[in-house]
């Protein structure tokens, strides 16, 4: 079972009981990203954002959606061929489906990730 650690933002960014505030009349380029994966936890500006970007760049969409298939085949592999069992994920964004720790799990269950983002706005989908 994943274990989450919260470090609350010295900046201020965290609301009272160290939750981050959430302005959801803004978009948030996590969210964003979230929306182009086909994830649940963005708003509606996240979504008018995200269709403005993918009409200046239509290849967006299949851009984001190939990043995520290499992260995915690039841990298979390691977990697989090369026998890494440890992994850190830098940058990891709202988690979305086929996560570094299902990927390498389901190759090495004894595989372990540490998930690392500065920003809070990340870790209220995965808050226990």
């Amino acid at each position: 079972m994943p274990r989450y650690s919260r470090a609350v933002d010295p900046s201020g960014r965290a609301g009272s009981g160290g939750q981050p505030r959430i302005d959801t009349s803004v978009a948030h380029s996590a969210r964003v990203h979230d929306y182009w994966l086909g994830g649940r936890d963005n708003f509606a500006v996240d979504r008018a954002a995200g269709d403005a970007v993918m009409a200046a760049y239509p290849g967006i969409v299949q851009s984001v959606r190939a990043n995520r298939a290499f992260l995915a085949r690039v841990v298979r592999f390691l977990a697989a061929e090369a026998g890494i069992t440890q992994f850190l994920d830098i940058g990891t964004g709202i988690p979305a489906s086929n996560n570094t720790h299902e990927v390498g799990q389901a190759v090495t269950p004894a595989a372990r990730v540490v998930y690392v983002d500065y920003d809070p706005v990340v870790l209220i989908p995965v808050a226990p």
